[in-house]
Parts: C-alpha cells; sequence; structure tokens
C-alpha cells in the first residue's frame, strides 16, 4: 500500500517516481542523429526512402537501432527486414532494435528505410514534426548513422495526395509506379534520380521499445476462390461515397476531393463486382471486365503481398474485408473504411508489391480499372505478438476452435500496444485493454505490452484538447475534436488495479499516481448532493447496446456509470491507501441499491424507466449485488438470460445486451460463480459462429463492424482458466 501523507509529500514522491523510472527505461543511440528531408515540409502523407551502405564481416552480431514518426519499413539488400518503430507517448519516441543477420550478407551491403510521415492527426500514431534516427552496429561498433553524410533520400513511388484510410487511421495507400523495375531497382540499388537534400531534425526523448518483436510469417492460405465479373453501373448512382474527406474527416486534416487524382473507393463503388463461377486452377487473369476473389484461412492481419505480370499498363485494385456481405465485398457499407489498394502500373512486366501499413482481411479481390494482368499469388506477411503461445488443453473441437479465434485475435491486436482492433483504427483504446491485459498474461505468462501501455499515460508531456485531470480514451493518439469518454477513464483505473494483482508492479503504479488523482478530482465535480455522478460530459459509454440510448447515458444519473465509479474508488482506496475513497465507494453502493433497485431490475437511469440486461450485470461485475443480496434477480438472470433469451422471448421487457460489452460481463460473472458448464456452453451460443465464420471474435454479436475486436480474447481464459475482477 501507499502511503496516503499530505498531497504536497504525494506529489514530489510521485514526481520522484516518474523521472526515476523515465530514466531507468531511457536509451540512446551511439552516433546517430535524427535527420529528415528538406523539402515538403508538413506535407500530408510524405512518403521518402532513404538508401546507404554498410559493410559486414559476416559474423559478428548485426543489428539495427531504429526510431522515428512516423512509420517506417527497412530493407536490406532488398529483403524485408523491419516494420516499426513502436509507438510511444508525447514528448517520446520508442527505439527498436532490429536483428539484421538474417538478411545480411558477408561484405557489401545495400541499407533502405522506407519512411511515410503522416502529418495529420489520427487515433493511431502521435503527430509530431518527421523524423528518422537509425544507425547499424556490428559487435557494438557502428558501420552506418544517420547524421554520418553517407545516406541518399528520394520520394518513393506513393502518391501524396490519397484518400484517408478511415476517420481513425491516416491516408490510403496509392502507386504510380513508373517502370516494371522501379521498386526493386531501388531496393537493390537506390534510386538513380536526383537525391533530396537531409537535414538535421530536432533530437527527441528516446524509450526502449518495451513490446516483443513480430516474426512477419507468411500466411500463405490464401487461395482463388471465385472468378468476378466486373461491369461498370449505369443510370443514376446517386452521391459517390467520399469517406472521410474534407468534409467529414474532423479528426485530422486530409486532402480535398477536388485535389486527388486517384479515387480507389470511388472506382470500386462504380462497378458491380460479383462472383460468377468457381476458381477451378484456370490462369488468375483480371481485367477490366474479369477479376479474381481469394480467401485465406482465417481472417488474418499484416501486409498484403501480391505478385503479378502485366500484360498491359493499367490501374490495378486490391479490395478487402474480414467478411462478405450477401456474397460481396461490401467494405464501404459494412465498415466505412477505405479498404482498397491502387498500383497504376505504367509498363508490362512482372511485379512484387506489398502493402506499406499491416491490414485486416479475409477476403480479397484483384481487378483491373484497365489493362490486363495475371495473379501469381496472394498473401499475407503477419503482423502479430509472437508470444502467444499458451497451449490449449481443451477436449471440445467447438471450444478449442474458439480458444483458438480468441488467441488469434489477441495476437493481431497486441504488438506494440493493445489495440481495439488491429483494422480499422489499431488504436489502444481503453476498456478494450483492461480485457486484453488479463489475456496478455494468460496467452504469454507477462504483461510485457500492458507494462508499455499503461506507462505511455504517465509519460506523456501533456494531453493537449482535454480537459484538466482527463486521460485519452485511446493512447498513444491526439484528440483535436476535444472527444473522451469519462467512462473509459474510470476503466484505466480498475485495469490499474488489476495488472497491479497480477504483477505487483509498484513503480508503474506509483508512475500514474497524479493521473489517478486528476482523475477522481475530474469525478468530483459532477457529484450530485447524493454523491452520485449526474450529467457526466462527452461522450459517455456504456455499451453497443439501448443502454447507451442519449437519455440513459446523458440525461441526469446513469446507474451503470455509477457503478462503475463506485468500484473505481474502491480500487483506488486499495491501490494508494485512501480510506476516505474506500468510504465513499461504500455509501455509493448503498445509494445504487436502494435508487437504482426497483425490486425487480437495477433501472439504468434514474429519471427513465427502462431496464437493460447490461444494467444488471454492470451491479454484478462491480459487487453492487451479489447472489446472496439479490436471489431472485439472480434466479432470473442465470435461468432465462443467455444466447437463446431472444430466440425464447423471456423478459421482453429487457433491452439485449451486445458483444461488447454486456455479453462478456455475463459470462465473466457466471464463471466467478463456479458455473463453468453454463459458461462453456453459453460461449457456443455466442461466438462458435464467429469462430467458424472469421477464425477470430467480433465487437458486435453481428458482423456489422469490426471482426477481430481485443477484448473477446479474455474468453479463453474463461473456456480454460479462471475469472478474476
Amino acid at each position: 500500500m501507499y502511503n496516503a501523507g499530505g498531497m504536497a509529500k504525494r506529489g514530489n514522491l510521485t514526481l520522484a517516481v516518474v523521472l526515476s523510472a523515465c530514466f531507468a527505461h531511457a536509451v540512446q543511440f551511439d552516433a546517430a542523429e535524427p535527420i529528415w528531408t528538406a523539402a515538403e515540409k508538413g506535407e500530408i502523407n510524405s512518403s521518402v526512402a532513404f538508401a546507404s551502405h554498410f559493410e559486414w564481416d559476416g559474423k559478428a552480431p548485426l543489428r539495427l537501432r531504429l526510431a522515428g514518426c512516423s512509420i517506417f519499413k527497412v530493407f536490406v539488400n532488398g529483403e524485408f527486414a523491419a516494420y516499426g518503430p513502436a509507438r510511444g507517448p508525447h514528448g517520446w519516441f520508442r527505439m527498436d532494435e532490429w536483428d539484421l543477420s538474417r538478411v545480411a550478407r558477408k561484405g557489401d551491403n545495400r541499407l533502405g528505410i522506407v519512411g511515410v510521415a503522416y502529418n495529420t492527426t489520427t487515433y493511431y500514431i502521435v503527430e509530431h514534426t518527421p523524423f528518422l534516427q537509425a544507425e547499424v552496429l556490428a559487435d557494438g561498433k557502428v558501420l552506418r548513422a544517420t547524421g554520418d553524410g553517407e545516406w541518399n533520400a528520394s520520394f518513393t513511388e506513393r502518391v501524396r495526395k490519397a484518400q484517408r484510410y478511415s476517420l481513425q487511421r491516416a491516408q490510403s495507400e496509392v502507386y504510380e509506379v513508373p517502370r516494371h523495375d522501379h521498386w526493386e531497382s531501388w531496393k537493390r540499388d537506390g534510386f538513380k534520380g536526383k537525391s533530396l537534400i537531409i537535414a538535421n531534425a530536432p533530437r527527441v526523448k528516446l524509450l526502449e521499445r518495451g513490446s516483443p518483436y513480430p516474426k512477419f510469417e507468411i500466411d500463405g492460405s490464401y487461395r482463388p476462390t471465385e472468378i468476378l465479373s466486373v461491369n461498370l453501373r449505369t443510370g443514376d448512382l446517386g452521391e459517390a461515397p467520399h469517406l472521410w474527406d474534407e468534409k467529414s474527416s474532423f479528426l485530422g486534416r486530409t486532402y480535398p476531393s477536388a485535389e486527388l487524382k486517384y479515387h480507389p473507393s470511388v472506382d470500386w463503388w462504380k462497378r458491380t463486382i460479383e462472383p460468377v463461377a468457381k476458381f477451378e486452377g484456370a490462369v488468375a487473369k483480371v481485367d477490366a471486365t474479369r477479376g479474381v476473389r481469394y480467401e485465406g484461412a482465417i481472417n488474418n492481419t499484416g501486409f498484403l503481398r501480391l505478385k503479378v505480370d502485366v500484360a498491359k499498363p493499367g490501374r490495378l485494385l486490391v479490395g478487402f474485408d474480414e467478411i462478405l456481405v450477401d456474397g460481396r465485398l461490401d467494405f464501404l457499407g459494412r465498415f466505412g473504411c477505405n479498404n482498397v489498394l491502387l498500383w497504376d502500373v505504367k509498363e508490362p512486366g512482372a511485379y512484387e508489391f506489398e502493402s506499406f501499413e499491416p491490414y485486416t482481411f479475409k477476403f480479397a479481390e484483384v481487378v483491373m480499372l484497365e489493362g490486363e494482368a495475371v495473379v501469381e499469388k496472394l498473401e499475407l506477411r503477419t503482423y502479430k505478438n509472437p508470444n502467444a503461445t499458451r497451449a490449449c488443453t481443451l477436449a471440445d473441437p467447438a471450444d478449442r476452435k474458439i480458444f483458438e479465434a480468441a488467441r488469434e485475435t489477441f495476437a493481431q491486436n497486441a504488438v506494440d500496444v493493445f489495440t481495439d482492433c488491429p483494422s480499422r483504427e489499431r488504436a489502444g483504446w481503453l476498456c478494450d485493454s483492461y480485457f486484453t491485459g488479463h489475456a496478455e498474461h494468460f496467452f504469454t505468462g507477462g504483461n510485457e505490452i500492458e507494462r508499455t501501455f499503461l506507462r505511455n499515460f504517465a509519460l506523456a508531456e501533456s494531453f493537449p484538447h482535454l480537459p484538466e485531470g482527463m486521460v485519452p480514451m485511446c493512447y498513444p493518439g491526439d484528440h483535436i475534436n476535444k472527444n473522451y469518454i469519462p467512462n473509459w477513464s474510470m476503466w484505466f483505473i480498475l485495469e490499474l488495479a488489476n495488472y497491479f494483482d497480477r504483477t505487483g508492479d509498484r513503480e508503474t503504479v506509483g508512475m500514474l499516481r497524479p493521473r489517478v488523482d486528476g482523475l477522481l478530482k475530474f469525478y468530483a465535480q459532477y457529484l450530485n448532493a447524493e454523491g452520485a455522478l449526474e450529467n457526466l460530459p462527452a461522450w459517455v459509454f456504456v455499451e453497443w447496446s439501448h443502454a447507451n440510448d442519449p437519455k440513459l447515458v446523458k440525461d441526469g444519473v446513469n446507474w451503470p456509470s455509477n457503478m462503475t465509479y463506485a468500484d473505481v474508488l474502491d480500487k483506488a482506496a486499495r491501490l494508494y491507501g485512501r480510506p476516505e475513497l474506500a468510504e465513499q465507494s461504500k455509501k455509493l453502493k448503498a445509494l445504487i441499491r436502494e435508487r437504482a433497485y426497483d425490486g425487480v431490475w437495477f433501472r439504468d437511469n434514474a429519471k427513465h424507466p427502462d431496464v437493460t440486461e447490461t444494467c444488471q450485470y454492470y451491479a454484478f461485475f462491480h459487487g453492487i449485488a451479489t447472489p446472496n443480496t439479490h436471489p431472485e434477480l439472480w434466479k432470473r438472470l442465470t435461468e432465462e438470460f443467455g444466447p437463446e433469451r431472444r430466440a425464447k422471448g423471456f423478459c421482453r421487457e429487457v433491452w439485449p445486451s451486445n458483444a461488447f460489452i454486456g455479453n462478456l460481463m455475463r459470462l465473466i460473472i457466471l464463471k466467478r460463480e463456479g458455473r463453468g458448464e453454463q459458461v462453456s456452453r453459453e460461449i457456443r451460443g455466442y461466438y462458435l459462429k464467429m469462430a467458424e465464420t472469421t477464425g477470430t471474435l467480433w465487437e458486435h454479436d453481428r458482423p456489422e463492424a469490426s471482426c477481430n475486436h481485443a477484448f473477446a480474447s479474455y474468453l479463453a481464459i474463461l473456456l480454460e482458466g479462471g475469472a478474476g475482477k
């Protein structure tokens, strides 16, 4: 326990803990200086290729250290070597350290580092002045370092003015490929054209990576399954989809639609693309009227790779998604993301393309808007956590399938931070992370990523655009729209308490004391005379269901929010030795039992009569109710609710829960009370279809959003392990 003490004493002590931890985990380069080009400062989506060379004796341990902003891919002698670096908080950048011996050779080696400076606000990467800082070392001796004058830089073939991929991520990928050996030539020999001027960039503070290194294994399971007909739609098509253009992308800067040379999602929308025959092993030809669909073994995450022989030049499009809707790809309508990659190929020849960023898909379709080509291969270079190695010991085949889907869902969402989904956002969302933290410990035996994830909140110099005391709902990222979820900051404190229980890491708990104190002070502004939170601001979020109806969460006292808050007070009291918070929690729990419970149900709002299934689970999950204190309600929930409740017509007056997070809370509560067989049975009812359909677990109970959402990886614990709070 931490001594409560006086505020000044606590503040000085915590500051010392934070500074000590910062220095303990800070790193530095031996020789490298941060650099970037002197051209196009501040341009959105600027892609630059840096190239140099080094000599290696073929024996000494060979390492590449790399830090930078925004994202980089590394090649040695034309072979892919790395992607990164890991993401860090405002004011800090993480330094990756990669083994290059696998791709290097004795003698002269060509080093290529391609960077994209997004220069726009996202939920994915903290916006900062672009830079690259890198050095190659053999047995500790620096062979090459940025700033040593032995580098050249050129713009790549990536088209700068492109559509934003999604609201939460930056620009989608569009390429103009001027000649058939353009990219392979650069990777091998560097661009022959005039080099850009390289200039020094401002120095930054550096941290260790703090997360495992992916193996980048190749998923070669993608096979052609259908031949597609491609036809231009005729008649009045209505308004074209300009997803996340300058009018709708309120989160970050993007290029006006009128300035774009290419509109891949609109090109896709203008065409009817549908299967007409099974692919029977014939050559996978694609042109303006014919395409081919590929399907993988599971919904997987990584870099899409395409090997294609272009007979007649033209625009090559690849669309992709996690699932089919009525037998077709419908990522524009279903998912609201520009899931299209475009290569404008100017010469015939053999090409090998790979996306720069990771994406998530089980299905991909290849077409050409004009020209002709033969697709020789479509595959995926995976990007996921390599440490999720816990063996499955379950005997039931359905349980094993769900377990493996949980493992995949975790691995694809836990590379450098915990993400909500590896597709639409790749953002470090709270609440999801509460459950993913448990899953990390279960699958890997440790909490390396959770420690890094939590410490990002402690190390950030500030959280621009948020009110004093509040933490971001997802991080690292920027929130210029000033949006936040007060409930997610509560789950942040609950996660910290659980993390401490699993790890005993007092240093991290101490580092985060200023954040917790700031949040408690923030909440206090919204306490009414009875001690309940009332009229919480911003985006109040309970669940993807009627439980999040605005009148329930925003109009006066929302009881699920207060149930969470009561739990927070109790956990904060335990973490920091503050008995007054425990007393406050006790009083609030008593108030909730008195005011929210009507003798049959816990109601969601003090003003409105609506009853949701999710509110009942909040009550039991956060210790407001127990099977002993509310036996009739517990009996009703265990006997009449579950995956078959709606089909059987039970309790129609109670609004149903969704996957995130009511159904999962239900399963955790049942497991705590020793109802393991019922939990396994209900997990099959809720999740087996997901596991069978995509091999991953979904955000909703239907495939209407992400089909790969981190929180659901917790299911493996319920199937095979215990369930804690």
